[in-house]
């Protein structure tokens, strides 16, 4: 178990390693893209998830180190701390992780605006590499709510660290109709066009629709072997519901589907 979350956590970092550009008017621009192509297919909007992170610190921290970051990026978060019931909104909830070579926080509450926030602070020693990393996670479950402010908040915490950020944002969906996986197919490919995508791979079977896309609308991107992708789109069809979901991240999906 022990190995197996070290190399999570190094998974975690490898990724947050991508070089991306800052906040700009261009990330308002790339969710209305993704929330464009949602409509044009036909799905009605479930929830976004934001993922924002990276590496802060170029060195290991003991658990109370974590500890008091962890308290100053829940005040500048402003996540609540209200005890009781899981389920009741604004409760505030933490887990500690401390073992030999590796420390982590994870803080999850709701914000003044009732969105779920996660934090995670992980810190890891190896014989080459020592780095503490900061990753927040969250869920929005309004569609036309914008997520402006908390993005401002988070990128303020990694300027104090003097250390770029990296962020993916994904757009889930449902589709109301039994429409066939086939079907589906041809309007993302037709969709793909008008955003000038280029699709650099494609999987399929029996329940689950995946594209990699390459598109110019948007600035960010990643390699797949020697190819740029930008956008991820994944249809999975559920059989119980007899319903089909949709996922539609950029610069790739980092949830489960």
């Amino acid at each position: 178990m022990k190995n197996l979350k070290h190399l999570l956590l190094l998974g975690i970092i490898i990724f947050l390693s991508i070089p991306i550009c800052g906040i700009s008017q261009d990330d308002v621009e790339e969710r209305d893209l993704l929330v464009g192509i949602l409509e044009d297919l036909g799905a009605d909007f479930v929830e976004e998830n934001v993922d924002i992170g990276g590496v802060i610190m170029d060195e290991f921290k003991q658990l109370e180190d974590l500890e008091v970051i962890g308290d100053k990026i829940t005040r500048e978060l402003e996540i609540k701390k209200i005890e009781g019931d899981m389920n009741v909104k604004g409760h505030y909830w933490e887990e500690i992780v401390e073992e030999e070579g590796f420390n982590q926080l994870i803080v999850q509450g709701y914000d003044e605006e009732g969105d779920l926030i996660t934090f995670t602070l992980s810190s890891y020693e190896g014989e080459d590499i020592a780095e503490t990393s900061l990753f927040i996670n969250l869920i929005k479950r309004e569609q036309f709510v914008e997520i402006n402010d908390i993005i401002e908040k988070v990128e303020k915490i990694f300027q104090n660290y003097n250390k770029p950020i990296n962020i993916t944002t994904c757009i889930a969906g449902i589709f109301e109709d039994d429409m066939r996986l086939d079907e589906k197919e041809k309007m993302v490919l037709k969709g793909a066009r008008e955003y000038r995508g280029k699709v650099i791979e494609k999987y399929r079977d029996q329940q689950v629709l995946s594209f990699s896309i390459f598109t110019p609308y948007i600035e960010q991107y990643i390699y797949t072997g020697r190819e740029k992708m930008n956008l991820n789109i994944v249809i999975r069809y559920n059989e119980y519901e007899n319903k089909s979901y949709i996922w539609i991240g950029t610069p790739i999906i980092t949830i489960g589907y």
